[in-house]
């Protein structure tokens, strides 16, 4: 009885502090009409750069990697091609207002951009439609105008990325689609090579090096960028928060989760910060994060996992006390 005591309360008071979910953005990658195959990672660079500009403008919104989680989640190829109900469908699951997606034709000219926007909330309605042409050579000026385009009809300010040089932004993009870590590390390494102020890839990188077990050095990388501005700065936070927590630095980790909160909701702080305060014996605290990050919809079974890893220690506090590994801090360097 406890445990749907404690559920309950996290549920109500979850809701009750929720930002207004029905506004946020889901942004599909672009379908490519026509041109060569060898430019169809075109449209996904499109869509992620959408992605960190909703990111910089503070607009909430569904992630590209939380929209390939939920991919793989569901058993779905890496870019499904949905028909337009079946995004607004996929839309209304997430509890997404806006629905953004988009297709283009590349040739020897250029590309040729068209953008969408609707409002998915009740009556289906196009918020606008835009047509915008560039040079391959030009991705990031291209997407600056497609931001300015989307966020007029959002009612918000477009904050342009900062300049890199368009080989380290195909790069980035490159590492961010493909499925291979090898490649991907390639990639990000390629992009920092080519722009080393390039703190969005620095970041992926460091995130790939955590997942490979080479902790060090990601949080070398993570460490220095941490108190820097940019589109991932939330993802480089949580990161550097959740090495923290590994070495049992708990109230640094806090700190960095919460910070990666001000940058931008995400699951992935919700879920780390339901991590720490079960490790800290909140068990209340615990369940209110993740009935947060269970409103994004994309990482069910990381939720259910830790969510039945709390019902099982309460159940047998004992046990979990007597299992439970010391961390000490560790000495820094």
């Amino acid at each position: 009885m406890k445990w749907f005591k404690w559920a309950l309360i996290a549920a109500i008071i979850t809701v009750a502090a929720m930002p207004a979910w029905s506004q946020r953005v889901l942004v599909f990658p672009f379908e490519q009409t026509a041109g060569p195959s060898s430019g169809d990672w075109i449209g996904t660079g499109l869509a992620v750069a959408l992605d960190e500009g909703l990111t910089r403008g503070g607009v909430h919104h569904i992630s590209y990697g939380a929209l390939q989680r939920l991919y793989d989640q569901e058993g779905l190829v890496q870019s499904p091609g949905f028909a337009l109900p079946a995004q607004i469908g996929l839309a209304n699951q997430l509890g997404t207002g806006t629905l953004v997606r988009g297709s283009y034709q590349l040739d020897d000219n250029g590309l040729r951009v068209h953008l969408e926007a609707f409002d998915v909330k009740g009556n289906i309605e196009r918020l606008g439609q835009w047509d915008e042409n560039a040079k391959l050579s030009g991705l990031l000026e291209l997407t600056d105008k497609l931001g300015r385009d989307l966020f007029g009809v959002l009612g918000k300010t477009w904050k342009a990325a900062a300049k890199v040089p368009p080989p380290a932004f195909e790069s980035y993009i490159r590492g961010r689609i493909t499925g291979d870590p090898t490649l991907q590390e390639v990639y990000y390494r390629k992009a920092v090579e080519l722009d080393p102020d390039y703190n969005d890839a620095k970041c992926q990188l460091a995130v790939l090096l955590k997942s490979k077990g080479r902790i060090s050095e990601a949080a070398d990388i993570l460490t220095a960028i941490q108190n820097k501005s940019f589109a991932k700065a939330y993802l480089a936070l949580v990161t550097l928060g959740d090495i923290r927590m590994d070495q049992g630095r708990l109230e640094e980790a806090k700190q960095l989760m919460l910070r990666s909160l001000k940058e931008a909701e995400s699951p992935e702080a919700h879920i780390g910060l339901a991590k720490l305060y079960h490790r800290q014996r909140k068990d209340e605290a615990a369940l209110k994060e993740l009935v947060v990050a269970e409103r994004f919809g994309t990482h069910t079974e990381a939720i259910e996992a830790l969510r039945d890893k709390i019902k099982a220690d309460g159940a047998h506090p004992a046990e979990a006390r007597g299992t439970e590994k010391t961390n000490k801090p560790e000495k820094k360097q």
